[in-house]
């Protein structure tokens, strides 16, 4: 066993890692296994050979000499280190250790030498790591005392244990911000976002990033970016987590303010009407940039890119466009021009356009920003307006612009003419310096009036540029600015010298007929030499003179009036009833049937030229103190073509203006009443009415809702009344002329204004004749006359009555309105009928409406073969009275035939007749190019429960109309592209749309156009809501356009009457003049409805025979009796 042991101790020996050696005290070697000579670098024989002194360095000689002695002593030593020497002469560091053994004897040491020459490596290595990290250390000492971020250093559970900056920077004391109390400093709204941002970042140990808000110690939050790392030991663990917050907060003022810039340019970009577009520095389209540009032209991205932009610019502007943007790009200059632009559409319509390049710091150009303006509106007013001017300068009037300082601002040809001054002379100088007037009045009392009631006329004498003094018949027209405030005087100056001698003339013929008369003893001699001289002065007048006696003969007539007419000397010899010119010889006899009178009236000229007749009777007297005689009637006609074109021009001007004034007041007056309806229905039951300020302010707001509804349709009256009168100069008036009764028309009246006497307080009383005769006339023209005459009476009526009084005549039904008010003064009793004129002080105390009331109700009668006149006290009231010829006509045809109960008629049976199938929501859609207008109409339709869908345009409706078919169509006329007369004629000329209903709403009036198209209602801006509403209503429940009519009656007076009265409401009409033509037509035409007269219907059953025939079994048939 014991050599076993021996055996194993042995191999134990042989194979241990560590050197082992059994040496004497002397140092030999007695044995050494394989791993202590390998440390030598040798083999065991080699190393037996040597004595331990042989291997040890002597540096070691006296130490270890020393650890011997001690050996002996204590029987051991070590472990200590020490060099040893390798066999190929470099040292080999170990650490030994031993112990004394006795063997036989003898005393031996057995030491143990284990290599530490890795280990010595490594602690070489760790003693240069923890220099250079000392030296790492000092510099991240130095860094975070110097740097201006805050850095923190944490645990690798997050737990911050360097926080001196961040205590520097937020005046938290350490206690405060250890263990997480650091988040403090952090914005209340950043806290949970940044706290889940970290322990997330812990978790994962990931790179933690991230921004918040961190107060300072003055209280003050400031933006910072936070990004932290751990710092990992070898084993991938974290050691800790270092970190810096950097102070962004100039940086985010900046990005929020260039964020807030960049949303601004967007919201622009979009909300703007202009088409913003985007360069490159070197002038090449940005696409991406350029919505709004897409969106107009319709190009796409790649089309628009580089240059492609000018593609839509008009072929003749492109060139010069060009040139202008190459210009501004070399010169990096602001760019600036005008060119048309191609909408997607196709149509071209003129563009503002404006670039600026955006400079770098350097100066350099970063990109081009601009704009393009529509323009197209603007440039075609200006030519119109340019139009209108060249017009104006052409007239033979002097027109004059002058500012309140009477410096002139405009001075067209006529004045060039008339005066004498060129326009260059003049312009900018005040008008005193060279042309001297004389006036009527002092000039301090016409500019009170100019300014008191915007307009001033009279006759001024003016000395021209070449000293003749001349008499002009002077307009001014007070011109006032945004504000209201007079800005400009616009002065209209007609020549009226010659009429002035001719009128002198006039009156010196009469004194010297007297004086002839007078002194018809004198010398037959010197009465002729005086004739012969008053017929030079007579031949010499520019007007036509026509002179005729007592019985009609003509006795006198000049070269001008031969001129005129083109007649010849021997034409006019005879009666003056034979000359043909149309108008002359009533004119004349009204001056025989009242020679106290002075009459006046237009009539036409050769040449379509347009003359201004004035008569009345020449008087001679016999004895002195006798009345003098009439011994016949003196014409003078002046040609006024020049004058009537201008007034023309004026007058379209007005008719344009008012027309225009139709669109925003339709969106004023309908918006109001949508508001007033919307509160006294949803929102004002709902307001608590307990607080009396509460309810004073909800009765306010009523009141100025009813302010402003009222204020509208008091602004619709005034412009009707403006578009009344320029429809009636212009000959557009659609007269509805039929029999009436005077006392039945007097009593519609009284009913119509029964509301203005109870709010006034007076009485009304009605004088009317018995028996009265039948009248023809316009019954809704003769109403308008009747109740303006009758407002204007209660207006000017502070106690008392108004009368109204309807007699017979001697020229046919004489009504008239007397009042008890204030009367009108004789020398404003003949303005009164004069467009835009008020009467002063005696009128009015001020001005009020258009002044045109009046003068409609004059161009009303004046159509009816009537006449209107005043007669008047001041302060004993006034009488306006006005006559109407009586009705002579065959009665028996038309007499029962009333008109308006037969169109109602038709209506009715429209809308009974045609029941809707479907009784689901009706769709309606709205044509438009007024966006305001559309949404007026969609906000009242669907109140209504419709389905509304819009169209902004003709082209639009049409491509809506072919995808989704509406139930019915509310159509504007005036619109871009195509207009509602055009829409309308495509649709109803379309088997698919003919028979779907069409409401025509537009600012003009011409129902002749759109019923002959076949729409079937026409109503005019501002809306009648109810009305609207109304006809709506009627149609959609017809279901479909139904027009047709076919009217059979054998009477051609009647036919024609019918045939026009169903035109002009919109019926397509079908004529037959006896029973076989009616079965014909009937049969072809297919109509909605038949008009038979009484007399056919019992002819050979004619109603029973078309009842059988096929597709006629429905229509619906009106007979028309005599009872």
């Amino acid at each position: 066993m014991f050599k076993q042991l021996d055996d194993y101790n042995s191999q134990l020996f042989e194979k241990c890692p560590v050197g082992l050696a059994l040496c004497r005290t002397d140092g030999t070697l007695i044995n050494t296994n394989l791993a202590y000579a390998a440390i030598l670098g040798r083999t065991v024989p080699e190393t037996l050979n040597l004595s331990y002194w042989q291997i040890t360095p002597e540096s070691y000689a006296a130490s270890d000499r020393a650890t011997l002695e001690n050996l002996e002593q204590t029987g051991r030593y070590g472990p200590y280190e020490k060099e040893l020497i390798h066999k190929d002469g470099h040292l080999v560091p170990v650490r030994i250790s031993g112990l004394i053994i006795e063997k036989d004897g003898e005393r031996m040491i057995w030491s143990s030498v284990e290599d530490i020459s890795d280990l010595r490596l490594a602690q070489q290595e760790r003693q240069h790591t923890e220099q250079i990290l000392k030296q790492s250390e000092a510099r991240y000492r130095s860094l975070v005392t110097a740097t201006t971020q805050i850095v923190w250093v944490s645990t690798p559970e997050g737990i911050c244990i360097e926080l001196a900056s961040w205590i520097a920077y937020t005046g938290q004391s350490l206690a405060e911000a250890a263990n997480g109390g650091w988040i403090d400093a952090v914005h209340p709204d950043d806290r949970d976002r940044t706290a889940q941002v970290w322990y997330t970042a812990v978790a994962k140990c990931s790179i933690y990033e991230t921004e918040y808000r961190i107060r300072g110690k003055d209280g003050s939050y400031r933006h910072f970016s936070v990004c932290g790392a751990p710092v990992l030991e070898a084993d991938g663990d974290v050691r800790e987590w270092v970190g810096t917050c950097t102070d962004i907060h100039d940086r985010k003022l900046g990005e929020q303010t260039l964020q807030q810039n960049e949303q601004r340019f967007r919201s622009l970009v979009t909300a703007s009407s202009q088409i913003v577009w985007v360069a490159t520095p070197e002038g090449l389209a940005v696409s991406h940039e350029m919505p709004t540009w897409l969106a107009y032209t319709g190009q796409s991205a790649e089309e628009v890119e580089g240059l492609g932009w000018l593609d839509p610019i008009h072929p003749d502007d492109r060139n010069r466009t060009a040139l202008a943007w190459s210009t501004a790009v070399a010169n990096k200059s602001l760019f600036q021009t005008e060119y048309r632009f191609r909408g997607k559409d196709g149509s071209y319509r003129h563009f503002f356009v404006c670039g600026a390049p955006v400079l770098e710091k350097d100066g350099s150009v970063r990109e081009w920003i601009g704009t393009c303006t529509d323009i197209h509106d603007r440039k075609q007013a200006e030519a119109e307006n340019q139009r209108l001017m060249d017009m104006l300068n052409h007239s033979s009037d002097a027109i004059i612009v002058r500012d309140m300082s009477d410096k002139i601002s405009h001075w067209n040809q006529g004045a060039e003419r008339l005066y004498g001054w060129t326009r260059e002379e003049v312009k900018g100088q005040c008008i005193q310096a060279f042309l001297k007037k004389i006036f009527p009045k002092p000039k301090e009392e016409i500019i009170a009036e100019l300014l008191e009631q915007g307009n001033w006329e009279g006759e001024v004498q003016h000395l021209t540029h070449f000293g003749k003094l001349i008499i002009v018949q002077s307009r001014w027209t007070l011109q006032r600015d945004i504000d209201g405030q007079p800005c400009a005087v616009l002065e209209i100056n007609t020549d009226i010298t010659a009429r002035k001698q001719a009128e002198i003339a006039l009156r010196q013929l009469n004194q010297e007929l007297e004086a002839r008369v007078a002194e018809r003893t004198a010398a037959l001699q010197n009465t002729l030499a005086e004739a012969h001289g008053l017929n030079a002065i007579l031949d010499n007048l520019a007007d036509g003179l026509l002179v005729a006696d007592t019985v009609g003969q003509i006795t006198h007539f000049n070269p001008a009036f031969l001129a005129m007419y083109e007649l010849t000397d021997t034409s006019v010899n005879g009666h003056y009833r034979e000359l043909p010119i149309s108008g002359l010889a009533e004119l004349v006899a009204r001056t025989q049937s009242h020679p106290g009178e002075v009459f006046s009236a237009e009539v036409a000229l050769t040449k379509e030229r347009i003359g201004q007749a004035v008569a009345t009777a020449i008087f001679k007297k016999t004895v002195e103190q006798e009345p003098p005689t009439c011994f016949g009637s003196a014409l003078l006609i002046r040609d006024i073509t020049a004058e009537k074109e201008i007034d023309k021009m004026k007058t379209d001007f007005i008719s344009t203006v008012s027309h225009e004034l139709r669109t925003p007041l339709t969106s004023v007056l309908g918006f109001a009443s949508i508001i007033k309806e919307k509160l006294e229905t949803d929102v004002f039951p709902i307001i608590s009415t307990e607080d009396r300020k509460l309810q004073k302010t909800i009765k306010r707001v009523a009141d100025n809702l009813n302010i402003i509804v009222s204020e509208a349709e008091r602004l619709t009256s005034l412009i009707n009344d403006v578009l009344d009168i320029a429809k009636m100069e212009a000959g557009k008036v659609e007269w509805q002329m039929q029999p009436l009764d005077p006392s039945e028309l007097l009593d519609w009246a009284t009913n119509s204004t029964a509301g203005l006497f109870e709010t006034n307080g007076l009485q009304l009383v009605s004088e009317i004749e018995p028996g009265l005769p039948q009248i023809v006339g316009d019954r809704n023209r003769l109403l308008q006359v009747l109740i303006n005459l009758i407002s204007n009476a209660v207006k000017f009526t502070e106690s008392g009555c108004v009368t109204c009084r309807v007699k017979q005549g001697d020229d046919g039904v004489c009504i008239s309105v007397i009042d008890t008010g204030i009367g009108i003064a004789p020398e404003d009793q003949p303005k009164v009928f004069e467009k835009f004129r008020q009467v002063g002080d005696t009128l009015t105390d001020k001005p009020k409406g258009t002044g045109l009331g009046l003068p409609i109700c004059k161009q009303i009668i004046d159509h009816h073969g009537g006449r209107i006149w005043v007669e008047s006290e001041p302060g004993n009231g006034s009488i306006f009275s006005f006559i109407i010829p009586t009705y002579t006509s065959d009665q028996k045809t038309t007499t029962n035939l009333n008109l308006d109960t037969l169109v109602k008629q038709l209506k009715e049976h429209v809308i009974t007749t045609n029941p809707v199938v479907n009784k689901n929501r009706k769709t309606i859609l709205v044509v438009d190019d007024d966006a305001n207008i559309r949404e007026l109409l969609r906000q009242q339709l669907e109140n209504e429960g419709y389905n509304v869908q819009e169209g902004k345009d003709g082209v639009d409706a049409i491509h809506q109309i072919k995808i989704a078919r509406p139930d019915l169509i509310l159509l504007d006329v005036m619109m871009p592209q195509i207009n509602g007369f055009d829409v309308a004629a495509v649709l109803k000329n379309d088997p698919q749309t003919a028979d779907i209903p069409i409401i025509i709403l537009s600012i003009i009036e011409n129902k002749e156009r759109g019923y002959h198209i076949g729409i079937d209602r026409y109503l005019t801006k501002p809306i009648n809501t109810e009305k609207l509403l109304n006809e709506i209503g009627s149609l959609l429940y017809q279901g479909t356009s139904s027009k047709k009519v076919l009217v059979v009656d054998k009477n051609a007076s009647a036919l024609k009457t019918l045939s026009d009265v169903l035109q002009a409401q919109g019926y397509n009409v079908i004529e037959a003049s006896n029973p076989q033509e009616c079965i014909n037509k009937a049969l072809s035409a297919k109509p909605d409805m038949i008009i038979i007269d009484s007399i056919f219907s019992q002819e050979g059953d004619l109603v029973k025979t078309l009842r059988f025939e096929k597709e006629l079994e429905n229509v619906f048939f009106i007979m028309l009796s005599e009872q």
